[in-house]
Parts: C-alpha cells; structure tokens; sequence
C-alpha cells in the first residue's frame, strides 16, 4: 500500500497539473490584438430606416457570392453551376449573360476567387487560392463576355486576404500571413510590394504572425476619387480610413464595443466561445459607406448573415442604421446611392431595395 505520505504528494502534483492546466486554457482564450488606441466612439445611429427587398430575379447558376453594381449591369461572383465564376445581368434587357472566367488553375481560369470589383475601366478579381490578379475589360465585358481580353499579374507567391485595384498597374491589399503591417500597395507587373503601412497597435509576441493575421482580417473598400481604403474588421466593431498618399487614419469603435477573441491551438487560429462577428461585407459610393454587420457570435449558425446594414460617410460620421426585412450575406450600391442589391439563397433570387 502507498504511505499517506506518497498519496498527500501526488495529490498536490494533480492539484498543480490541473491549475496549470486552467492556466493554460485561460491565457490561450486571453490572447489580446489591440487595433489601435484612438478610436471615436459611437452607441447610435441619428436615423433607423426599416426597408423590405423585393425580388428582381430568378437566379439558376449557383450561389452569388458578391454582387457589384456598375452602369446598367449587376456583376455576380458565382460559387457553384457550371464552373464559372462570373455572370452578368443586364437591368435593361433584363437577360443574364453567357458564364465567364472558368474556374481552375490554369492561365485565364481563377481558381479561389476571394473578392472582384470595378476600377474606372476595369474589372478584377482576386484570386486568393492561386495567389494573383486577373484584370479585364470593363466594357468588353459587358457588350460580350465571349470575347475576353484578359491580363494576369502574379503576387509571387504572397497570398492576400482582400486585393484592390488602385491604378493600372498597382493593387492594394490587406490580409497578408507575411508582414505585420495592415496594408501592402504591389507593383502588379513585378510583384512586388512597393509599400507597406498601418500597424496593430499591440499584438501577442508569443503568437505566429499568420494567427494574428486570421484573427484581424477585414472587409477592405477603396475610394479612387477620394484614394482612400476603408478597413472593417471582421471580429471587432472598429473602422478604420486610411489616406493612401499622406498614411493619416481616422478610426471609430462601436457600437457594441467588443474586442477581438481567439486561441491559438497548435499553431492554429481558433475561436472562443466569446469570439464574434463583425462586418460581413459592404459597399462604398462616393458619398457613403455601407457595410453589413452581424453582431453575432462565431458559433452562431448564421454568424456571417445580418439585416442591419450600417451607413457613415467618409468621416466616419454614422448617418442611419438600416434593417432589411431578411438576412443576406452581402450588399451592393449602385453609384447614385439610390439601391441597394442582395442575393437570397433559400429562395435564389437576386433581391433589390430602393434607399431613397
């Protein structure tokens, strides 16, 4: 038999294991990222709008992923169907267009496509599993998607969460596993970063760059008239603007006000039971920003749907607090900021809301 000795001893290494056990788990859900230190704050909005969207069309492609509204034509990122990953809906003959950019690894093909959008003539889309750009014409496209002149631009093996154009030959880019800085501007032609700025106010020394990197990820807009890129991070209420010339921020916080929660478990990202979801998507005009916020918690089955969307204007001045009459998974606004279009998935139609 053991002495009493012997058993009082392991006893107190069990009881030793076990608080460092709790420990353990306690610090790894504590990781903290602080984005910055100078956020305004806000509670409310000035104007809560209720608006109900109404069906435009059937949609038998697949699932839209992204929507963006340029001229007379919705632009759909396609996930499903026919292995392409573009249509085009015309609201003047009210017809979709031939599919276009196959999906695959291959030379004109886009394998992961993680974001498109329109800059002046051109269209984009970022392809994240394949780590480049692809860039068309704008207009070509959309007289006649059969007929494509197609330009590719590799980003030498850096893979970049969310990348906009910002002139012919540059893209901006945020979600980088590789630098501790926000925001990259890369010479497309060459690949190679040519800036770099915007740094977490405080993040864990003890946690892999890539963690800290998937814990931070934002939805990212970009102004040309005005050059600036709005960031909205995905797991805290907190925006940021940044001037792409001068690198002058301005930031809000709310209206909720919670913080970025994670673990990090063998060398991976993981979320708490306390983890959160902030802003799904969004779109931006020249005069407004809209974005998509959740609220919800991670674990929450429709975490990345929502109905509010939320309006400031490029000051970070709230404006009005939207509530759609069902929850999306994205938005777009056309220009002149008079509609608003959505995509329902139980129900595949394209959906549209006037705002004004």
């Amino acid at each position: 038999m053991q002495s009493l000795s012997f058993q009082k001893k392991k006893m107190k290494i069990l009881k030793m294991s076990l608080i460092l056990f709790v420990i353990f788990q306690l610090t790894s859900c504590m990781d903290r990222i602080i984005i910055n230190d100078d956020n305004r704050t806000y509670i409310n909005f000035p104007i809560e709008k209720h608006l109900e969207l109404k069906k435009l069309v059937k949609y038998k492609f697949g699932n839209i992923r992204q929507i963006i509204a340029v001229d007379s034509t919705l632009i759909l990122k396609n996930h499903g169907g026919q292995g392409y990953n573009l249509y085009n809906y015309s609201l003047k003959t009210l017809k979709f267009s031939k599919p276009y950019i196959k999906r695959g690894k291959d030379v004109k093909q886009i394998l992961g496509s993680a974001n498109i959008g329109i800059f002046n003539n051109s269209l984009f889309l970022n392809d994240f599993t394949a780590k480049k750009m692809m860039i068309l014409n704008k207009n070509n496209m959309i007289d006649d998607s059969s007929n494509l002149k197609i330009k590719e631009f590799s980003f030498k093996g850096n893979r970049y969460y969310r990348s906009l154009l910002i002139d012919k030959l540059q893209s901006i880019c945020t979600g980088s596993e590789k630098s501790k800085f926000k925001i990259q501007i890369i010479d497309l032609p060459t690949g190679k970063i040519i800036q770099e700025f915007g740094m977490l106010k405080k993040r864990p020394n003890d946690i892999p760059l890539h963690i800290i990197t998937n814990a931070s990820l934002t939805e990212t807009f970009f102004n040309s008239k005005r050059k600036k890129i709005v960031l909205a991070y995905i797991h805290t209420d907190v925006i940021e603007i940044f001037n792409i010339d001068t690198k002058k921020r301005i930031s809000l916080k709310g209206p909720e006000f919670f913080d970025i929660e994670f673990k990090n478990y063998q060398n991976r990202w993981f979320e708490t039971e306390k983890t959160r979801v902030a802003f799904i998507g969004g779109s931006v005009t020249d005069k407004f920003i809209y974005l998509l916020y959740s609220g919800k918690y991670f674990s929450h089955i429709n975490a990345f749907k929502s109905k509010y969307v939320f309006v400031y204007d490029w000051n970070l001045k709230p404006i009005k607090k939207i509530k759609l009459n069902m929850e999306v998974s994205h938005i777009s606004i056309s220009n002149d900021d008079k509609t608003l279009y959505s995509f329902d998935e139980k129900r595949k139609y394209i959906n549209y809301v006037k705002l004004n």
